[in-house]
């Protein structure tokens, strides 16, 4: 790879960190900051470009408008080129269309006569509607850039400015290389901030819906195959290329394991087929003679734990899974299915039911070794701020603050460094004894040293039942959409579909056109191949 295409990939994975998601995954926490610098005017100032932008119908160059706000053209020829950059690096453009070729001409959809281009520019409005609709909002509501907010895009800007020099060139020189003539550091810089401004909004919203415990029974019973589960046992026997007399021996042994009683005697049986089929066990790579006894038992012990399975969400998408999902299932049940060209030995462990598992939430603060250069010093680290919350309020919104500030999860970052509905056994061991010690108390302090490094932990309380934590979460995105769609009536964006029409996409360079490489960033847009450009 050229190192150019490394630069560009780089400065797209910068520029990246301050376009957060608007496509609203839940935060499970408000981020939001009352205090600092008013951002309401933000999009309201015009970018200075070095060159004359087209006529829009708009007039001053805006080819987007809502209530208050007003977007550059330079600024949606950013954002267009921003989409195109992050798909063609995420996905593999080159998979898709042919860079040499004009992408107004190349199909994303030939039935419906729906361009590539078109697809780039309906996927960039989108997104643009979500930012100003909540910028919008954010500006009712007196919401504003935090200083956590403030750092994250100074730390973008940093790297953008560090990647410009490396390559000899000023930071409009490089954004205007790379993302479009007209654009400035400026223009990047307004958008980064409208879109932060309008995900603190998402994030007031989604902490301030409240529910009761009938509304979750409510929302349960609509649609409660999809928060149901089962638990159970599941060995295949293959019989691909298998003759017609070894085929009748696999469905014999299959029979044979469904006509088991209980879990026992089907581990039994599951045991005594391996060992009589040595060839089946999946062994340490070692030479077949210097693998003990015991050895062996442990490999066979292992794949028959696999057989094992738990909190299985509920599908009816094939024969196993509607007898494994029936009304009429109890424990114990079992039978052979031929799905799949094999034989599969199902026995019900627990039939349907909804997760009761009590779920409890938790901050951490990760510091890590790789970061700080050595053991000690992260320790040190991880000390030092817990000190430094001590010594101020010693309360959850403090500790919240300080996650943000420090922490080198980037999961939770942004909505200081909470886990909400955690489940046994989901996080890493020393993460997850201390979480579910059964001494624990809400306030709980500590630090606990995992392979990922030294976590800060605070424990913030019980959470909601898991089967209520699922539901929430999908209530909570049903009242997220429904508020967008209203907003959208109350603050309706207007575009220059003819002045967007004539930007242009810059291309990839030759030597890049071939590559496919994934880059570690957030895409303004969740959208994939597959989705619709519609709004």
């Amino acid at each position: 790879m050229s190192e150019k295409s490394t630069w560009r990939k780089r400065i797209t994975a910068a520029l990246a960190a301050g376009a957060l998601l608007v496509t609203l995954p839940l935060s499970g926490c408000n981020n939001t900051d009352k205090g600092g610098k008013d951002e309401s005017k933000t999009s309201q100032t015009v970018s200075e470009t070095t060159e004359k932008v087209p006529d829009t119908k708009f007039g001053d160059g805006i080819v987007a408008q809502s209530k208050t706000y007003k977007i550059k053209y330079s600024v949606m020829e950013y954002l267009l080129n921003y989409m195109f950059t992050n798909f063609y690096n995420n996905y593999g453009g080159a998979n898709y269309f042919d860079t040499t070729k004009d992408l107004k001409k190349q199909y994303y959809n030939e039935e419906e006569k729906v361009s590539w281009f078109d697809y780039f520019t309906g996927t960039t409005k989108n997104y643009l509607t979500q930012v100003m609709v909540f910028s919008e909002g954010a500006k009712e509501a007196g919401i504003k850039l935090s200083e956590a907010d403030e750092s994250t895009l100074s730390e973008g800007f940093d790297m953008m400015t560090s990647v410009a020099a490396e390559s000899s060139m000023t930071v409009d020189e490089f954004v205007k290389s790379t993302y479009g003539s007209h654009v400035t550091k400026a223009d990047v810089e307004e958008i980064q901030r409208m879109t932060i401004l309008a995900q603190n909004y998402n994030n007031y919203l989604i902490d301030n819906f409240r529910y009761t415990d009938e509304q979750y029974e409510e929302f349960y019973e609509k649609d409660k195959n999809s928060y149901r589960k089962a638990d159970y046992l599941v060995y295949s026997f293959p019989y691909t290329d298998a003759t017609d007399e070894e085929k009748a021996k696999l469905k014999e042994y299959a029979d044979g394991l469904a006509n088991c009683k209980d879990q026992k005697e089907y581990e039994a049986y599951l045991v005594d087929y391996l060992k009589n089929n040595r060839n089946l066990v999946s062994l340490p790579q070692t030479s077949e003679s210097s693998i003990t006894e015991e050895q062996f038992n442990s490999a066979i012990e292992a794949q028959v734990e696999s057989a094992m399975n738990k909190g299985v969400a509920y599908n009816d998408s094939n024969d196993a899974y509607k007898w494994i999902f029936s009304e009429d299932r109890k424990a114990n049940d079992a039978t052979n299915i031929d799905l799949n060209n094999a034989y599969n030995a199902i026995m019900i462990l627990k039939p349907i039911y909804r997760d009761e598992t009590a779920t409890r939430n938790v901050r951490h603060i990760l510091i890590t070794e790789q970061t700080e250069g050595s053991d000690a010093a992260a320790k040190k680290k991880a000390e030092d701020i817990l000190n430094e919350w001590k010594d101020g309020a010693q309360d959850e919104e403090s500790f919240g603050e300080l996650a943000t500030k420090y922490t080198e999860d980037p999961g939770p970052k942004n909505t200081g460094g909470l886990y909400s509905g955690v489940v046994p056994g989901q996080m890493v061991g020393e993460f997850n004894d201390w979480l579910f010690d059964s001494k624990r108390k809400v306030g709980d302090t500590d630090i606990v040293k995992t392979t990922y490094g030294y976590h800060i932990m605070y424990y913030s309380g019980p959470g909601l039942k898991s089967w209520q934590n699922s539901v929430d979460s999908d209530m909570r995105k049903k009242d997220l959409s429904d508020k967008y769609e209203e907003m959208k009536k109350t603050y309706p964006v207007e575009f220059d579909d003819d002045a967007i029409s004539n930007m242009i996409i810059k291309m990839p360079a030759s030597e890049e056109s071939s590559s496919s490489v994934n880059i570690d960033s957030v895409a303004p847009s969740s959208e994939t191949p597959e989705s619709s450009t519609e709004e």
